[in-house]
């Protein structure tokens, strides 16, 4: 019973194999360019295709083809207009297949993907698929075949598609896309460079209000100010501070947070002008807090643990961000004491 079973499996599995085939066969499709490759007749002649220079094309869409003749000409292509006729496939089974041509049937062979036979008065035409065709080429063909059949004139009409043409054609393409780029990219960069000298007047101007602000402090509030400060250095906290910076130890989020709280009351703009002049990052920001602690590069880079050179190139990255120019480590240490 088991044997049966599985010689029953295996039929059914044969016959499905056998129905897909017989599918890839119905779903055969004609869709693109062929060209003739040879054409024998009942007598048995052949005669290989091009013949004379020339050949027939058929461009074949989803229920109309396009027909002509092609010829290689000096300067590229020439085609010569043929007719435009609808077809369909009727598909009887077991390979037989009639090709409905106008009000003409042919029996059609499909020898595979590539290659197909269509015998049309008793002759056997042989056709070959041809690949990568340029579409905008055969769109060009298609239409030069329309518009002429639509005319309806007797004199037969050749028409030659150029080559240097094409090429010059393809060329200019291709300038136009890199002229696109090359606008683009001026684009950019004269909005890249509109950006800096924005950025550049802004900080500027930022520049000149604090030292304007700072020449316009009365002299009593100019010792008021120094009073806090001084008062801040003898503070518990400023003396904690120093001792765990000289030591080098590393400060915690809840440390960072206590030392932005005290410079808010001793230093109450130092923190909003330097955001305002540049986006800086942490990192950035905590070197700032640690010079106006008076701490030097080698304590800095212990605390945040890195190389003094990289805190000297923090420094120095600074001040040409921010003043536009370069300038050395302690130029930017002297601005953040001014502060």
């Amino acid at each position: 019973m088991k044997k049966i079973s599985y010689l029953l499996f295996l039929a059914s599995v044969a016959f499905a194999i056998s129905c897909s085939k017989n599918d890839s066969k119905k779903h055969f499709c004609l869709n693109g360019v062929w060209e003739l490759q040879q054409m024998t007749t009942p007598a048995g002649s052949t005669y290989i295709y091009p013949e004379n220079g020339f050949t027939w094309m058929r461009i074949y869409d989803d229920s109309c083809y396009y027909a002509c003749q092609i010829a290689n000409a000096p300067n590229g292509t020439m085609i010569t207009p043929s007719v435009m006729q609808g077809y369909t496939f009727v598909d009887k089974g077991n390979n037989n297949i009639l090709y409905l041509q106008g009000d003409n049937t042919h029996p059609l062979t499909i020898i595979n993907d590539s290659t197909m036979i269509i015998q049309e008065m008793g002759r056997k035409y042989t056709w070959r698929f041809r690949e990568n065709f340029d579409e905008d080429r055969c769109h060009e063909i298609v239409g030069v075949i329309k518009n002429d059949i639509e005319d309806n004139n007797e004199t037969t009409r050749h028409y030659v598609f150029s080559k240097a043409e094409k090429e010059l054609q393809t060329t200019n393409h291709t300038l136009i896309y890199i002229l696109i780029f090359i606008v683009m990219a001026l684009m950019m960069i004269l909005n890249y460079a509109h950006n800096l000298y924005k950025n550049k007047k802004r900080v500027e101007q930022e520049l000149k209000q604090i030292e304007q602000v700072h020449e316009a402090l009365p002299e009593p509030v100019r010792q008021a100010m120094n009073t806090v400060e001084t008062e801040f250095h003898h503070s518990d906290f400023y003396i904690s501070l120093r001792k765990r910076i000289a030591n080098g130890e590393r400060m915690n989020k809840e440390d960072w947070e206590m030392i932005d709280t005290h410079f808010k009351s001793v230093y109450p703009r130092f923190t909003s002008t330097l955001l305002s002049l540049y986006n800086m990052s942490q990192v950035e920001y905590q070197v700032c807090l640690l010079l106006k602690l008076n701490a030097a590069p080698s304590e800095i880079a212990n605390v945040l643990c890195k190389d003094t050179s990289s805190i000297s190139s923090i420094r120095s990255r600074l001040y040409q961000k921010v003043f536009n120019k370069k300038g050395s480590s302690k130029d930017w240490d002297e601005f953040i004491h001014s502060l």
